[in-house]
């Protein structure tokens, strides 16, 4: 067979191979300059777009005889609008302050509200935990019937609760109470001071331990002192320096300030119970949803306490809440404590 003249084939082969290698990578290299080209085009498009608006705002700006520059309309449009904020008038209520409860009348913001009204708003507010009288700071001897075993449950808590109301304290302070309210109504002067002040000191000697008589004694100052800063009455006895048990300020301050006497005493016994309720559970005996079926349940007990106190003197006195009188002594050497009582 006769060669061409030429290169042989084995010369050949690297040359096709690199002409065939060569056109793959430019089959790889063209859509991506393609792809660049695209994309510099729109850049491009954009940008003439971009000169356009610019040119047609400056002839715009020009022809209304304005000296605002392209920058400074296109920084313009691109803030945010601003908020306007409306003035909204605000209606001021004022509160007349009360003088005196039992010859006036409450009056806010133009509103009339009865003596009936404002008492229940000064029971609430009295006997409401937000009333600074250091009543958290007691436990009525609960404490240290918790360590003994006394009280181990929301059910003997209860059980206790209900006893020192019937049997103890609860009853007691409602008498004095009610003893406290019709003196300071009954007697006046020098007479008044007098026999309130006697019944201040039959009050403090009922307390068998000596906590007992510091929880009634500093309740019972620091309720007369908030009442005469927040309910100032001309009426209310000059007695800020005595040592007057819980029940006996209370029953000042509710009769000078036009207090039924009934309902006076129910709130006095709810506050009273509602606090044992509190130390219990901050003695973890009780949680806080039992805490409250519990002293609702406690109700019926209150009201009748209340009603039996109503027409009862001192000579109605008498206890026999013997167990948690002593749980209050006891508690006077108790190492370990949260109360002062």
């Amino acid at each position: 067979m006769t060669r061409k003249a030429g290169l042989t084939s084995s010369q050949a082969t690297p040359t096709m191979t690199m002409i065939t290698t060569g056109t793959n990578t430019m089959g790889m290299i063209m859509p991506i300059i393609t792809m660049t080209a695209v994309a510099a085009g729109m850049i491009i498009t954009n940008t003439i777009m971009h000169m356009t608006m610019i040119t047609i705002i400056i002839r715009t700006a020009r022809s209304r005889g304005t000296s605002h520059t392209a920058t400074n309309i296109i920084v313009t449009r691109r803030q945010p609008p601003r908020r306007r904020w409306t003035t909204i008038p605000t209606r001021t209520r004022m509160i007349t302050p009360i003088t005196s409860t039992s010859t006036a009348r409450a009056v806010v913001a133009g509103t009339t509200i009865s003596m009936a009204e404002t008492a229940e708003f000064q029971r609430q507010q009295w006997f409401s935990p937000a009333f600074p009288v250091g009543g958290y700071a007691y436990s009525h001897g609960i404490e240290k019937a918790v360590e003994t075993g006394d009280i181990r449950d929301a059910a003997s808590l209860a059980s206790w609760i209900a006893d020192v109301l019937r049997l103890g304290s609860g009853r007691s302070d409602a008498i004095i109470l009610g003893e406290a309210w019709r003196r300071t109504g009954d007697l006046s002067g020098e007479v008044q001071l007098a026999r309130l002040r006697e019944l201040a000191e039959f009050g403090l000697a009922l307390g068998l331990s000596r906590e007992r008589r510091l929880e009634t004694a500093q309740q019972g100052a620091a309720f007369y002192q908030l009442v005469r800063t927040a309910w100032p009455d001309v009426d209310l006895p000059p007695l800020g320096d005595e040592l007057l048990p819980y029940p006996v300020a209370v029953g000042i301050a509710g009769r000078v300030h036009g207090q039924p006497l009934l309902p006076l005493t129910t709130a006095y016994l709810q506050a009273f119970a509602s606090n044992l309720i509190a130390a219990g559970l901050r003695l973890a005996v009780i949680g806080q949803s039992e805490a409250q079926v519990r002293l609702a349940a406690l109700l019926p007990v209150i009201r009748t306490i209340a009603a039996e106190a109503e027409g009862a003197n001192l000579e109605s006195l008498g206890g026999m809440a013997f167990r948690s009188d002593l749980m209050s002594i006891r508690h006077e050497t108790q190492i370990t404590r949260l109360f002062r009582s």
